[in-house]
């Protein structure tokens, strides 16, 4: 099997999108963005693998999506650690054959005193940042397991 990462490095790879109605999205957080491109793309006909903390958000999402006739899966994931995203992306591929797209919309918000929030904040922000940053250094030479249903 060809690591996509060695393959675009070789050689450059034309972009060719498939339509909506046929990809697989992982979309990361549960709420705003996330939720609004999770509920569309569901709508369009796309197939929906629902990534965040809140397991119990994600089921009534997915639920959500089922009961408009839309097919989604919840995965319970923090995008900040590693071994989570390997299980997500795997349980994708399982359950879907592969990953189209993925969207990194996990990110936290504090609220409070300026002088009172900064104390919240050491392990916070690195939610929206390293969780981007580990899939996509990570994830690109990984769903090559999914590659061969393109």
């Amino acid at each position: 099997m060809v690591c996509l990462a060695t393959l675009a490095r070789d050689k450059p790879m034309a972009t060719e999108l498939k339509p909506l109605q046929q990809q697989v999205i992982v979309i990361t957080g549960d709420s705003g963005i996330g939720l609004c491109t999770a509920l569309l793309a569901a709508e369009k006909g796309a197939k929906v693998v629902l990534a965040a903390r809140s397991d119990d958000m994600l089921g009534a999402i997915a639920a959500q999506i089922a009961e408009a006739g839309g097919e989604a899966m919840a995965v319970p994931t923090d995008v900040g650690d590693r071994a989570q995203l390997q299980a997500l992306a795997e349980a994708a591929v399982a359950r879907f054959g592969r990953i189209d797209s993925w969207v990194n919309d996990a990110g936290v918000a504090i609220y409070g005193r300026l002088d009172e929030a900064a104390k919240r904040t050491a392990g916070a922000c690195s939610t929206p940042t390293s969780g981007a940053w580990s899939t996509a250094r990570w994830l690109p030479c990984r769903t090559c397991v999914g590659a061969a249903a393109r």
